[in-house]
């Protein structure tokens, strides 16, 4: 279609592009960025760490350096690079580095031990990649916030990701901006923001001409039932404008038919690892459950296998 109207090159199917490895398998695709982890392990002197199972002490509590700066431009750098490969093919480490950004002017010793336990989870898992199959070819996502919040503001974090034939195609992990005061509350918020991004995809997917048309409502995963039957009703009686606002947003969505929300249990909610710290064995089931599986392993130049 492009070489109708323009002078152009076919350089043949894709496999790399902007870092990312694109490796078409038996009954999909995979994208993984193992080479760019390599890279940054490398840079910054962590590539022979010991490795570490989850990217981040659930125990740890981060707050604001009131003492001298460590490192910050470093620091920095560090996040910045960190936060590429979360937002592309790492959803797993997305919830950590959003965390250690907010420190980025003056970070303590707590932080850079935070980061180093990133890196050493990286250095164990930096073949991850995000693997899609062919079926099935459905939308749906996961939505999560929590309200014990570790750092000082008292602000909840909220989570969502969405899922399209076994792989996450979009994710985020971000603190609110609204201080809500009770666990119902802050699930509202992160359900009204997973709501207008199921709506935007849902419009996305429109466009596509072999998609399904018409387009089914897309359905969203929350595990608090509370927050369910709050946005199941049509009258909200909080005083709070902005929790109304919220809620008015996904009964909008509900109304029209582009969402559709049900519970699931928090041991089986992908979101929940945007938003806090999880043990071993929830890590590797929640990162499994949005597409995150093992490459096949590559040779360099040489002819040797890849780390």
């Amino acid at each position: 279609m492009l070489k109708e109207s323009f002078e152009v090159k076919d350089l043949g199917e894709a496999k790399f592009m902007l870092g990312i490895q694109i490796t078409r398998i038996a009954n999909g695709y995979s994208l993984d960025q193992s080479s760019y982890i390599e890279k940054i392990l490398k840079k910054y002197n962590y590539f022979d760490c010991k490795p570490a199972c989850t990217p981040y002490d659930a125990s740890v509590k981060l707050f604001k350096n009131t003492g001298d700066s460590v490192r910050q431009s470093e620091y920095a750098s560090i996040i910045g690079s960190l936060r590429y490969a979360a937002d592309y093919t790492r959803p797993d480490i997305a919830y950590v580095v959003g965390l250690l950004g907010r420190f980025n002017s003056c970070p303590s010793r707590e932080h850079w031990n935070a980061i180093e336990r990133v890196m050493r989870y990286l250095k164990r898992t930096a073949n991850l990649g995000i693997h899609y199959q062919r079926f099935p070819v459905v939308l749906e996502g996961y939505s999560d916030a929590d309200w014990n919040t570790l750092s000082d503001d008292s602000k909840a974090t909220s989570g969502y990701v969405f899922n399209i034939a076994g792989g996450a195609v979009s994710w985020k992990s971000k603190k609110q901006t609204i201080l809500a005061q009770s666990t119902i509350e802050s699930e509202m918020i992160a359900l009204a923001t997973a709501s207008e991004e199921a709506s935007w995809l849902r419009g996305l997917l429109s466009e596509i001409p072999l998609w399904e048309r018409p387009v089914p409502p897309v359905l969203i995963h929350c595990d608090s039932t509370a927050a369910i039957a709050k946005v199941e009703n049509r009258f909200y009686n909080g005083k709070k404008r902005q929790i109304r606002r919220k809620h008015s947003t996904v009964r909008e969505l509900l109304t029209i038919g582009a969402v559709r929300v049900d519970h699931i249990r928090s041991e089986q909610n992908l979101a929940d690892p945007l938003t806090k710290g999880l043990p071993r064995e929830k890590v590797q089931n929640t990162a499994k459950g949005m597409g995150l599986m093992p490459t096949e392993p590559r040779t360099t130049s040489d002819g040797n296998p890849t780390q």
